[in-house]
């Protein structure tokens, strides 16, 4: 059962944002699809923003991958350390780990779009 308190976590959603990241900088998307890669209105307008989008976009992914896996130890390691129900436990690390991955999603495309606006000084 410790095992899998260590396995489940906050730092669960870091590594899979990691993952995806180091996915796409491997396998790039080439061109512009609705499939695969970053897709918005702006990023899709063009080739040039559909590079740069998903260049930008897959290091920030790495980047806050890595925030929320080191987070995640931690604060996984100070839950351990309380006095709580295993039942307390896990909803905490439940609701951390959607917190995380949709906090993480929305500062991934708020801060993309604003560097791609800054960038290419386009307004849609």
């Amino acid at each position: 059962m410790i095992f899998v308190n260590w396995i489940i976590g906050p730092h669960l959603i870091g590594l899979i944002f990691i993952l995806a990241g180091l996915i796409q900088k491997r396998y790039p998307p080439k061109k512009i699809n609705s499939l695969y890669g970053y897709r918005t209105t702006r990023s899709m307008k063009n080739q040039q923003n559909w590079d740069e989008g998903n260049s930008y976009s897959t290091r920030l992914m790495i980047k806050c991958g890595l925030i929320l896996f080191v987070a995640g130890i931690i604060i996984t390691f100070g839950l351990m350390l309380i006095d709580m129900t295993p039942e307390l436990r896990t909803l905490i690390k439940a609701i951390m780990m959607v917190v995380g991955g949709v906090g993480t999603a929305i500062v991934l495309f708020v801060v993309t779009e604003r560097h791609l606006k800054r960038t290419f000084h386009d307004t849609l």
